[in-house]
């Protein structure tokens, strides 16, 4: 699609050039005696509207590979991330551990509005093809939205969830995180150990996104005092961030 999006461009670009080219003898060149003269009197008694109409083609056509382009940048960027994150758990917790766990980017959307919440930009696994959910959560919703709403980091132990305690896992999802039960009915995994860390600008002081790193098991070295570690491991890419923000 966007090699499509490209051609088109190139071929505005060289139709502008060659309307210009044009203009002085008010003739389509190398079409002289192809078309009747009053074909030629209509396109360049119309000539301004054209190339108005070619050049807004152009400009959006052009936001449109930009905004794509910076979206794969960041696509990518922020996959690294993930995968930097979950190979530095696996080497310090083990593989096994590791096994079960994701980590996930979500990105602040609709910021200083009060509409704003958070969306899955970047997933990482390797138990299950990875799922980037659909979900977007509020602030104070979950524990992204929480993350969102204290701008601090969030270390939380659940109880596991099964079929008999399954109320159990909804009372704990609600009462901490504003999770109703149909929203967890939703989670394409239903994790017992959630670690959500702020991505901040300090330049800006705000909150670019959330990174949540959330497994179905519990190990007692995946503590507090490593959360602490993998938070400092996020401020290193804050320069990324604030330049993404930027653009």
């Amino acid at each position: 699609m966007g090699s499509k999006l490209r051609w088109i461009s190139i071929v505005i670009t060289g139709l502008l050039s060659y309307l210009l080219a044009s203009a002085p003898v008010k003739k389509l060149l190398l079409f002289e005696d192809v078309f009747k003269d009053n074909v030629h009197e209509v396109v360049f008694s119309h000539q301004t509207l054209i190339l108005f109409i070619l050049l807004s083609i152009f400009v959006i056509v052009e936001f449109i590979i930009h905004s794509r382009d910076r979206n794969k940048t960041l696509e990518t960027q922020c996959h690294n991330i993930c995968r930097y994150i979950y190979k530095y758990i696996e080497k310090n917790i083990g593989h096994d551990f590791a096994h079960d766990v994701r980590v996930t980017i979500f990105k602040v959307m609709r910021p200083n509005t009060d509409s704003v919440f958070v969306k899955a930009v970047s997933r990482y696994q390797t138990k299950e093809p990875s799922k980037k959910t659909k979900l977007t959560f509020r602030p104070g919703e979950g524990v992204a939205g929480c993350c969102l709403k204290t701008q601090s980091l969030i270390y939380e132990q659940l109880p596991l969830y099964n079929e008999k305690n399954h109320e159990l896992y909804y009372n704990v999802s609600w009462k901490d995180y504003k999770l109703e039960p149909k929203k967890v009915d939703k989670l394409n995994i239903k994790s017992c150990l959630f670690l959500g860390i702020p991505i901040k600008c300090f330049d800006t002081e705000k909150t670019w996104g959330v990174l949540v790193i959330d497994s179905t098991k519990k190990d007692e070295k995946f503590n507090e005092e490593f959360a602490r570690e993998l938070e400092e491991i996020i401020e290193h890419y804050t320069a990324f961030f604030i330049e993404e923000d930027k653009q």
